[in-house]
């Protein structure tokens, strides 16, 4: 009798465990999102606070390998480097990142020379990325 009750009690346990291990992916059909576009941008400045354009950056993916820098060209881009700041994610990526967090590398160079290695935190959920961790203020000395 009890070994017909401890075997019911052990398969509902068993069926009513979940395997906390995996992560929950939210269901993104039915979540209104605001229009607004986001961007994660690092500033990077000298020790005066003049802004520091950099020659070149990478954004590296420390996942994947992936360099999301090179999705940001152009203009506005221009613009930004001359006021020293770096876009390192944006909701363009969103959907790669969503529902997890990823680590990226920011690497920025002054003339073939690494003078920035920073690491961010990053993820996104249905409608924007977000930054989990990270400087989004570097001081060259």
């Amino acid at each position: 009798m009890y070994a017909k009750i401890f075997l019911v009690f052990i398969s509902l346990f068993l069926v009513t465990c979940s395997n906390k291990n995996e992560p929950e992916l939210q269901d993104c059909s039915m979540v209104a999102c605001t229009l607004n576009f986001v961007t994660i941008s690092v500033s990077v400045k000298d020790a005066s606070g003049t802004a520091v354009a950099l020659d070149s950056y990478e954004i590296i993916d420390t996942e994947t390998g992936e360099n999301l820098a090179t999705n940001f060209n152009g203009e506005e881009y221009q613009y930004s480097k001359e006021q020293g700041i770096y876009p390192i994610l944006s909701d363009a990526n969103r959907v790669q990142y969503q529902n997890k967090s990823a680590t990226l590398t920011f690497k920025g160079y002054i003339d073939n020379e690494e003078v920035i290695n920073e690491v961010y935190e990053v993820g996104a959920d249905c409608c924007h990325v977000s930054l989990i961790t990270g400087n989004t203020e570097i001081v060259l000395e």
